[in-house]
C-alpha cells in the first residue's frame, strides 16, 4: 500500500500540470487571434490600462491608436490588453455638467494658498 502513494502522487502532478499547460496555451492562442483580427474603430485596452480607439491595423506588429481627440500614437500590437466593449466606456468630457459641480460646491473661489482659504 505504501509503495503506491508515491506513483499516484506524481500521476495526479503531471495530470495538474498537463491540465495548467492546455489551458495556458488555449489563452495564448485566444490573445494571439484577438490581437490579430483588430479592425479599425475598436476600442481596446493596453496592458497599461490605457483606452484607446484602434485607427489602423495593417499587417504588421504595430497598430495606430487614438488615444485622445486627434493624438494618434503607434503601438505593438502585443501591448494591446482586450476589446473592450463600448457600453464600459466612461462619460464623455461635454455631458459633464460643470454647473451642478459647481453649484455643490459653492461659486467663491477656492485658492491653493491655506492661509488664504483660512481667511474666507
Amino acid at each position: 500500500m505504501e509503495s503506491l502513494i508515491l506513483p499516484l502522487m506524481l500521476a495526479a502532478m503531471a495530470g495538474f500540470m498537463f491540465f495548467s499547460i492546455r489551458n495556458q496555451k488555449k489563452r495564448a492562442a485566444a490573445m494571439s487571434e484577438m490581437q490579430s483580427s483588430l479592425e479599425a474603430g475598436a476600442r481596446v485596452q493596453l496592458h497599461a490600462g490605457l483606452f484607446a480607439t484602434v485607427v489602423e491595423a495593417d499587417e504588421g506588429d504595430t497598430v495606430k491608436l487614438e488615444v485622445a481627440p486627434g493624438v494618434v500614437t503607434e503601438w505593438n500590437r502585443l501591448a494591446i490588453r482586450e476589446v473592450v466593449a463600448p457600453e464600459t466606456d466612461a462619460p464623455d468630457i461635454e455631458s459633464i455638467d460643470t454647473e451642478s459641480i459647481d453649484d455643490e460646491i459653492g461659486s467663491e473661489n477656492v485658492s491653493l494658498d491655506k492661509d488664504q482659504n483660512e481667511e474666507k
